[in-house]
């Protein structure tokens, strides 16, 4: 039901995109589009548009001009093409604080509110009048803040606005519907097998064309299907009958404007007459500094000699090894030293150091291990961007009957998966404490959640006591994801434990590219 103001029927006009940060200066190109969603024109006249900065500040004010239902108006500079109107702003580029945007009617009785990056230590409202909570993230230079679907509005900045790479002022926003493959299970039969599969929209929008599902058996393919457009939140179950022997396949869904492409494809693998046959059971692709990369595989039995095997990636990338004729958990790595020394419970026959390795990208990979001479598959895995974690490993519970087989556990190699598994701390900011007061005397430990958006980062991270002693040093310029943990188990550089009290964490990160620095100042507690 359509809501009214005192005066006019303002309720549903939203910002619904806008451009604060335009490539080189800013002067003649910032932007804003409004959008109506109601089925009913709306007079803007008197009504004004505000910039944040430390407070809103009047910007614009709209002359005559009436906004017909689901169209868009559009503000902005001398060089802005398609504009309706033209205006000079003084939008903020965040960067330090939180800014923000504001439209209002001309009796003030309704407002529409956009408050980027953070903190908000200036306070700046939102539609609620309280200080806003929920943050838009801070554009690159270029972009713009754009609702995830047109006049899309919950009053949650978080969760109304993304950061459109490709901007469209005047026109409809990209919808960006995020499609996943999950659960495949293939279910043998007299003449062939059937192949149960997930398709899941993991967004909470609908897209506006349908998808593609193709199903290939090495370069042929043997089954193609059209999904329609699935709900927010929405999932089907398809069942997919075929014929002949099975055979490793591979699983490939598109869909216009996916923004992941990571979690749209898979490896399906079924083992059959090959239980036995070792099995990936942990992947460390994203470690932390001064780390390396590791690939886990369990042997599920005992063998009568050494056997051979071979582990390809996406890239057709190889890594060569051999298994002891004893069942177990085996990790594979470039060097078997330093990983023992990193872990110093992981039992040291349980490690081999491989002659050669193949590394394990952090924006994605798929990895299949096959029997050398015999050539054949054994086992496969994917994973996303997303599931790159820094200083996190992937981990395969094999009680899972066909669900998720891979959860983010803390790194766990030559042992048992079940004893490390761990939830990521959910978090809209970029950086989040954990842990906090901790005991490390007891094991504990303080977990520095960061989430950016961005592929990579490049961090210092440092901890000092309340003198200004620097005591600790968790990154020096390292290279990381865009996501992960760094962990700081309450000792000093020189591996005592931190006396009790009050600890500043200062963190420095840039993107990989090279762009704007987040600097924060945080703190923790040993107890």
């Amino acid at each position: 039901m359509l809501a009214f103001c005192a005066k006019q029927l303002f309720c549903g006009v939203v910002i619904n995109e806008l451009c604060y940060d335009p490539v080189g200066a800013d002067s003649g190109i910032e932007w804003i589009e409004l959008y109506n969603p109601t089925d009913q024109d709306i007079n803007l006249s008197g009504s004004k548009i505000y910039s944040g900065g430390s407070t809103y500040s009047h910007d614009f004010t709209f002359p005559y001009f009436v906004l017909r239902p689901g169209r868009f108006v559009l503000i902005g500079g001398a060089d802005v093409p398609n504009r309706h109107f033209t205006h000079n702003f003084t939008f903020q580029n965040g960067g330090t604080a939180s800014d923000g945007v504001r439209f209002a009617s001309a009796d003030s009785l309704y407002t529409d509110t956009v408050v980027y990056d953070s903190p908000n230590s200036n306070l700046l409202i939102d539609d609620s009048g309280l200080p806003a909570q929920s943050l838009a993230e801070d554009t690159t230079e270029g972009s713009s803040l754009a609702r995830i679907a047109d006049g899309w509005d919950t009053n949650l900045c978080a969760a109304d606005f993304r950061v459109e790479s490709r901007p469209t002022p005047g026109l409809p926003n990209r919808v960006y519907a995020d499609y996943a493959l999950l659960s495949p299970q293939v279910i043998p039969e007299a003449d062939g097998y059937l192949l149960e599969l997930i398709v899941a929209n993991l967004s909470q929008i609908a897209p506006l064309s349908h998808a593609q599902l193709n199903l290939y058996r090495g370069s042929e393919l043997l089954h193609a299907e059209a999904i329609e457009p699935l709900a927010g939140d929405e999932q089907r179950t398809l069942q997919i009958w075929l014929h002949g022997s099975y055979e490793l396949l591979f699983a490939e869904l598109s869909l216009e404007d996916d923004p992941d492409l990571e979690n749209n494809s898979l490896y399906i693998s079924y083992l059959g007459d090959q239980a036995q046959a070792p099995l990936f059971s942990e992947i460390y692709p994203a470690p932390l500094a001064h780390e390396q990369e590791w690939i886990e595989v369990y042997a599920r039995a005992a063998r009568k000699t050494f056997v051979e095997y071979i582990i390809f990636d996406a890239a057709n990338n190889q890594i060569r090894f051999s298994l002891p004729p004893v069942p177990g958990y085996f990790v594979l790595c470039r060097d078997k030293e330093s990983l023992l020394q990193t872990y110093p419970d992981c039992p040291p026959a349980a490690v081999i150091e491989t002659s050669g390795w193949a590394a394990l990208n952090n924006d994605g990979d798929s990895l299949i291990l096959q029997d050398l001479y015999g050539e054949k598959i054994l086992d496969a895995m994917s994973y996303s961007s997303a599931q790159a974690v820094s200083g996190m490993a992937l981990q395969k519970d094999f009680e899972a009957d066909q669900g998720e087989l891979w959860s983010l556990g803390i790194p766990n190699p030559g042992l048992d998966n079940q004893s490390s598994s761990v939830d990521l701390p959910e978090h809209e900011e970029r950086l989040k404490i954990v842990g906090s007061p901790c005991d490390p005397k007891s094991g504990d430990e303080i977990l520095i959640s960061y989430k950016f958006p961005f592929s990579g980062i490049r961090v210092n991270c440092s901890i000092y006591d309340l003198t200004g002693r620097k005591i600790r040093q968790l990154a020096d310029n390292e290279p990381l994801g865009g996501q992960g943990i760094l962990r700081w188990d309450g000792l000093s550089a020189r591996g005592a434990f931190a006396q009790r009290g009050l600890y500043i964490i200062l963190w420095e990160s840039q993107d990989a590219s090279g762009g704007k620095i987040h600097r924060r100042q945080l703190t923790a507690v040993i107890k």
